[in-house]
């Protein structure tokens, strides 16, 4: 069994408690750029794809039922201190960590196709683009 460190992202600094003031030190992450630790399953002991493949389905068709994608693209300027301001937004972005998960469990643990894999996970960068990351100039980044 082979463990690997899949990201190489350094861990982040939190603001000591009781600081209100200090800067924020923690850059929002898009959740696909966790640290994650994983155990390398062996072809032969993969399991079958299709029922989670039909669950992440649901889970992103689902996504777009609750949160309006359109509305997440005009979140334009945002500091991440006011993130709180766009509970849409919080909300879509926690919305996403459970649907990367999966998008990662079903690539380690399961058969599924290379294309088919990719083309859940174009599904998911569509809603995750609409969610977008703050960058350094306090906008939000649509693109990546």
């Amino acid at each position: 069994m082979k463990i690997e460190n899949l990201f190489n992202n350094p861990l982040q600094e939190t603001p000591k408690q009781g600081d209100q003031k200090q800067k924020q030190l923690i850059k929002e992450s898009n959740p696909e750029e966790q640290n994650l630790s994983e155990t390398v399953i062996a072809p032969e002991n993969l399991r079958e794809c299709g029922p989670e493949i039909v669950e992440l389905e649901e889970m992103l068709v689902s996504f777009e039922l609750i949160h309006s994608l359109p509305e997440l693209h005009l979140i334009i300027d945002l500091k991440p201190e006011d993130t709180s301001k766009y509970p849409l937004r919080e909300s879509a972005k926690a919305a996403l960590i459970p649907i990367v998960a999966k998008l990662n469990i079903l690539k380690k643990e399961t058969n599924i196709a290379p294309e088919k894999h990719e083309e859940l996970k174009a599904k998911y960068k569509r809603l995750s683009r609409a969610v977008g990351i703050i960058n350094s100039n306090n906008k939000v980044d649509h693109n990546r």
